[in-house]
Formats: structure tokens, sequence, C-alpha cells
């Protein structure tokens, strides 16, 4: 009937579905990414000497607090790339797990060859969380340069204290404190801005992000924490394979594996820092360890460092699927 109205208010129809924000360049860009994390991690596995693991009695009490030490660590890496961005301006930032998971999956690339995976990585994935790409870019390098700085400033202290610091390699000391005071002087704003400008010039991404001393100081100070919860977590771990490591030998290891971490950060183009890292902590334990068991620990923390970097991911995995962040 004409005219008359039904009782009902009018329904306004459903809007079309939206499209599909990633192109199929960007799906495949992320398949390759995480093609390319298990190809490494699978190159990985192929080089460790697995029959040299065999039959060894550790203690398991020191192995699972050395592993919730070292995810502390991975989680404190979290907190400083979500302070420095906040320093940088950036607003409306996702939720501490999704940056969590963001950077467990970006954290695996490191076993690509080359430091430009991890860095690509990071910033593609967590750009689709709505984040500035020059902020980003920038974070990253800060967050970078913080970790050479602290790890390399703690790390050498610590071993300072110890007088079997005289038999560790010169050209090493030099490389470490080199590190460290390059990556502080570059870590200065008048000088960091400048070479921001240049970078982003030469790139042509438009304008960088300015950084202040604020940003320097919150980075290089949380890392300086950071740089003794790693060191204490493999201190821990190689207390599983020598119970009779007394403190004076486990405060070395705590230098010592920061000490060879810096070196592995210094040496990009080896992926994790693998080799130069593992031939590090090598001298470095030879002077606290016979040559057996020293080279034993290199091996176990090689694998227990990888086998905590996946269990890292998979944690901020779960925690972000068990609480999905809702659409706005």
């Amino acid at each position: 009937m004409t005219g008359e109205s039904t009782g009902r208010a009018e329904v306004p129809a459903r809007p079309p579905a939206p499209a599909p924000t990633r192109s199929r360049w960007r799906t495949g860009a992320t398949w390759a990414f995480y093609a390319a994390i298990v190809a490494a991690f699978a190159w990985f596995a192929w080089t460790v000497d697995w029959q040299a693991l065999q039959g060894i009695d550790l203690g398991w009490a020191w192995v699972v607090a050395a592993t919730a030490v070292a995810i502390a660590f991975r989680y404190l890496g979290v907190v400083v790339w979500r302070v420095v961005l906040v320093r940088l301006g950036a607003r409306r930032m996702p939720p501490m797990r999704v940056l969590a998971d963001v950077y467990a999956r970006a954290w695996l690339a490191r076993y690509i060859p080359g430091t430009l995976p991890w860095i690509a990585g990071k910033i593609y994935l967590a750009a689709e969380q709505g984040i500035s790409k020059s902020r980003l870019a920038v974070s990253t390098l800060v967050e970078s340069a913080a970790q050479v700085v602290a790890v390399g400033a703690v790390s050498l202290t610590l071993l300072a204290t110890d007088p079997r610091l005289g038999e560790i390699s010169p050209t090493l000391r030099v490389l470490v404190a080199a590190g460290a005071v390059a990556a502080f002087v570059a870590m200065a704003p008048p000088v960091f801005n400048r070479l921001l400008v240049l970078g982003f010039r030469l790139l042509r991404r438009g304008a960088a992000v300015p950084v202040g001393w604020p940003v320097v100081r919150d980075a290089v100070l949380l890392y300086g924490g950071g740089a003794l919860l790693s060191g204490l977590a493999y201190a821990l771990l190689m207390r599983s394979v020598v119970p009779d490591a007394v403190g004076r030998d486990l405060l070395f290891a705590v230098g010592a594996f920061g000490f060879a971490g810096v070196v592995g950060i210094l040496t990009p183009l080896v992926p994790s820092g693998l080799g130069t890292r593992d031939a590090t902590q090598l001298v470095l334990l030879l002077l606290i360890l016979p040559a057996p068991t020293a080279a034993l620990v290199v091996l176990l923390s090689r694998v227990w460092s990888a086998a905590v970097d996946v269990l890292f991911w998979a944690i901020a995995a779960g925690w972000a699927r068990l609480r999905p962040v809702r659409a706005p």
C-alpha cells in the first residue's frame, strides 16, 4: 500500500567491504622476508656441530634462569624502542604486545647476512601499525648506536676490573673502544642530525626527524642496564656447564660476552655476528676456562641464544594473538 508506513525504521544498506590494503607486492615481500629467515636458520642449524653437544650434563636450573634473564633483555629492547619512538614524537603508539611481536619478528632477521634485513624488516613491519617510516628509521639507528655505546662501555669497565685484562688482545680492546667512542660521537645530536639529513637527502626520503639529547640519554642508560642483563644470562648459562665457577669468573663472563656481542655488531656482514662473536668469546673464555670447556660453552651459547630468539618470537606472537587489537 503506497504512502503507508510499515512501522519499522529503514535500515541503511551495509557499505561494501573495503578492498585489501596489502598489494600483491607487499604480500610477496612479507613472505619473502619470512622465507629468508627460515633459510638463514636452516643454514645456522646446518653449521652447528651437534655431536659436540651430545651427552652434556647440564644444570638445567641454571639454563632456565639464564633463559628468563635473556627474554627479559629482549623485552628491554622493545621498551627502549618504544621510549625512543615516543621521544621522537610518535603518537598513537600500538600496544606493547604489538610492538613486541613486530620487534621479535624483525629480531630473527639478524640471522640473515648483513644489517639491512633486520633494519628494513623492523621498519616495514612497524609501518603497518601506522608509525612514520621516518621515525622508525631514526629510532632503529639510535637504538643500534646506543647498544654499541652502552654495552661497549659496561663490558670494558667490567673487564678493566679484572687483572686478566692484560691478556686480552690489544686489537680487540681497541676495536671495541673505538666502536663505542665512534658510536657515541655519532649519537651526539649535532652530528647525528647532520648525518640523518645527508642520508635522507641521498635516499630522497623527505625530512628526517631530529634527535635531541633526551633520546640519546634514555637509550644509552636503558641499554647500560641491558648490558648487565644480557651478560648475566650468558654467565648463568656458563654456570650450567661449569658448576664450580666462582663469582669473579662469572663477573668476567658478563663483561666477556658483552664485549663479544659488540664485536659481532661491528661486523655487520656476518649473520648475527656469528664467527667473529664466537671467536671473541673463545679468546676471552680461554682466560678462565680450559680449552675444551671454553669451546663447549661457546658452542652451547650459540645454540641456546638462537633457541631463546625463537622462544622470544613465540611468546611475543602468542601474546599478540591471545589479545588481538580491536579495529578502531
